[in-house]
Order: structure tokens, then C-alpha cells, then sequence
């Protein structure tokens, strides 16, 4: 896939909204349906704050468990040398290098885990789908998460609210129209209904806006059966994450030259 660019069209056959965590980590930009807790893949370019925004997502809420192929160095979105202390007890991080020791881990999470997580958000899946023989590695691989977020789902006690108890699942991959992993982008739609594109802000490309030094990026969220929504995600020089709403009507056009393909052909 060297060089070519990325166009993927996206699915709005399959029932469900976007992740409630991924919604509450942005911000509601304006008044719309619900959201449910239906798996939600975020994708993006390198350093547009895929790995910020699920660290977002799993700081706000009950208790997750954050998955990546390697150990943090640092709070990704946080100010440098900034930490939460009380946010961070709420999270388990587990970090399984291969795709191999990964399908183990899921496997065997329901033995392991002091108890069911609310959330599971995976970082890197595209370093895992590189280890994938084919299709058929990537579906299982898939499926796997799923079942996991239903199992701890079915573990959750009931809401106090009265609302229906659901481990949330996010998982972020990098695209950039190069890597072989992407070739099963199709596959991970099928099970990820909601998918969350991050790109480069054109206005700020352009100089078209002042945007003081930051790296601007559009959040772009495609939900079946719901509106499309968009956030402008900052990042600031010492490495602190923003996030404002797009007001309705400045959403920018996902017709053919679209954020997903900006996204392709963004530097790696």
C-alpha cells in the first residue's frame, strides 16, 4: 500500500452509536441522541492525540483498563510533568508486546482482573494487526475484544441510576495509507460501528487562523443512525490537550477530498 492514498468509505449499516466514555471526553458539541455503548475505533495519523484522547476517555469515568503494546512515558494530553494521582488509581495498565500475548491476555482477563472494568481501551492496535497472517487473525483478534467488553458487561452490577450496566470498549490505530495493517480496516469496521477520525485541521494548514504555536487537529465522530460530530482537538508546546466543539454548520466537508484522506497522507 506504499504511498497510495487511503479512501474508506464509512459503514452506517450497523446499529449503535458512539462509546458514552468517548463522549463524555470531548464534550457534548451540541444537543443530539444519547449515546450507547457501542465499540468505537479512533483513528489518525502519527502524534494527532489518538493515544491523549483514550487517556481522556479512561480519566473521567469508573474504572478501566488501558491496554498498549508498550509503557507510557510520560501522560499522554497532560502538561509535562503534570499527574493524577487520584485518576490514575481508577486505571490498570497492562502491557502485552505481541499480538500472540495479547490474544492470551484477553483470554484469561476474566481469571486476572480484581474485578470487571467499565472500560477497556486498547492503544496501538495497528502495531498488533502488523503480527495478523490474514484476515481471519484480525477478525478473531476483533471478536476477542467484543467478547471481552460483553463479558465484563454481564460482571457489572446494576447502575444506581437504574441505567443498563456496559463495559465500554475503544481501541485507537494509526493510519497513514502505508502500513499492511490497514488492509483490515474493513474488518475492524464490521465490529467497531462508531469510528472517530482524527486529522489535521485545514483552517490552521492554511494559515487561514492563528493558532499560537499549537497542533490543531478536527476529532470527526461517525456513528450509525446519529449525526455526525466534530471537535478541534489543540496541542499545546508542552504538550497539553484542549478540546473545543466545531459549532454546527463549520464542520468541514466529507465528500471526496475528505479528513480521512488528509489523514492518509498526513506526516508519519
Amino acid at each position: 500500500m506504499g504511498g497510495t492514498s487511503l479512501r474508506i468509505g464509512r459503514r452506517r449499516g450497523v446499529g449503535g452509536a458512539m462509546s458514552a466514555a468517548l463522549q463524555r471526553a470531548l464534550g457534548a458539541p451540541r444537543p443530539g441522541p444519547a449515546p450507547t455503548q457501542a465499540p468505537t475505533l479512533v483513528l489518525g495519523p502519527a502524534r494527532s492525540g489518538r493515544s491523549a484522547l483514550l487517556f481522556r476517555a479512561a480519566r473521567g469515568g469508573p474504572r478501566a483498563l488501558f491496554l498498549a503494546p508498550r509503557a507510557l512515558q510520560r501522560l499522554p494530553g497532560a502538561r509535562r510533568g503534570e499527574s493524577d494521582a487520584r485518576g490514575l488509581q481508577r486505571i490498570q495498565f497492562l502491557y502485552p508486546p505481541s499480538l500472540r500475548e495479547l490474544l492470551q491476555l484477553l483470554a484469561s482477563l476474566h481469571q486476572s482482573l480484581p474485578g470487571p472494568p467499565a472500560l477497556i481501551l486498547l492503544d496501538g492496535l495497528e502495531q498488533y494487526l502488523a503480527g495478523c497472517p490474514g484476515p481471519q487473525a484480525a477478525a478473531r483478534l476483533s471478536a476477542l475484544l467484543v467478547d471481552t467488553a460483553s463479558y465484563f458487561t454481564g460482571r457489572l452490577g446494576a447502575d444506581p441510576q437504574g441505567s443498563d450496566p456496559c463495559c465500554q470498549l475503544i481501541a485507537s490505530m494509526q493510519v497513514s495509507g502505508e502500513t499492511e495493517a490497514e488492509d483490515h480496516l474493513g474488518i475492524l469496521q464490521r465490529y467497531f460501528p462508531a469510528q472517530c477520525w482524527l486529522c489535521p485541521d485545514s483552517a490552521a494548514a492554511l494559515g487561514q487562523e492563528d493558532c499560537g504555536g499549537d497542533r490543531l487537529f478536527r476529532a470527526h465522530l461517525s456513528q450509525p443512525d446519529a449525526p455526525d460530530q466534530e471537535w478541534r482537538l489543540g496541542f499545546s508546546l508542552d504538550g497539553e490537550m484542549r478540546v473545543s466543539p466545531v459549532p454546527l454548520g463549520c464542520a468541514e466537508d466529507p465528500g471526496t477530498a475528505s479528513d480521512r484522506d488528509r489523514a492518509a497522507g498526513a506526516e508519519k
